[in-house]
């Protein structure tokens, strides 16, 4: 994202701030709103006037999808900070990130994977695809001739599905073992 820099004094930098502050918005959001409008202003052949004109109603509302994230400062005794970094050592993720995904779960109540469940997710993906494409050999072999209806009665389906019943369990374990981790009751 590019950056456009003005320079002003101090007391119109802190009134600005003042303004974005009031509106729950950041300085630089109510400035990237303002220039957005400025231009769609001068685009669309209507004469801007900065001085005389009022804040846009859109650098009012804070947008939830892409907006700036916010801070939180939280003071934890030195047992739970030390848990924190174990717990967050442990998915590889800083603390914050932790703090922040334990939030997620609790709030949208949906598992928030480490690097190492999105792995083991992949790997359960890539043998369904597997199992898939097996499946559909044995389809098309059939749709082309009867004649190797044989080649089907080869194959043990009931073995596939028994593969294809533990890969859906491993998948809801994995799922279920997350949100008991994140102490959310399962939703599953």
């Amino acid at each position: 994202m590019a950056v456009i820099g003005a320079a002003v004094d101090d007391e119109t930098k802190q009134v600005f701030n003042a303004i974005a502050r009031s509106r729950s918005c950041t300085a630089s959001r109510l400035a990237g709103v303002l220039i957005t409008d400025f231009i769609k202003a001068e685009q669309s052949g209507v004469v801007y006037t900065p001085a005389s004109s009022q804040v846009p109603a859109a650098a009012a509302l804070p947008v939830h999808a892409g907006a700036k994230t916010e801070q939180v400062f939280v003071r934890l005794e030195p047992y739970y900070y030390v848990e924190l970094g174990r717990l967050a050592t442990e998915r590889r993720w800083h603390r914050s990130s932790y703090v922040a995904n334990l939030l997620y779960a609790h709030v949208d109540k949906c598992p928030v994977l480490c690097q190492d469940e999105v792995n083991a997710v992949r790997q359960v993906a890539r043998q369904l695809a597997d199992i898939g494409r097996n499946v559909n050999q044995i389809a098309r072999k059939l749709n082309t001739s009867l004649e190797h209806a044989h080649v089907a009665a080869a194959y043990d389906f009931e073995l596939l599905r028994m593969l294809l019943d533990v890969e859906t369990v491993a998948v809801k374990d994995l799922v279920q073992a997350n949100l008991r981790h994140w102490g959310v009751a399962d939703v599953y």
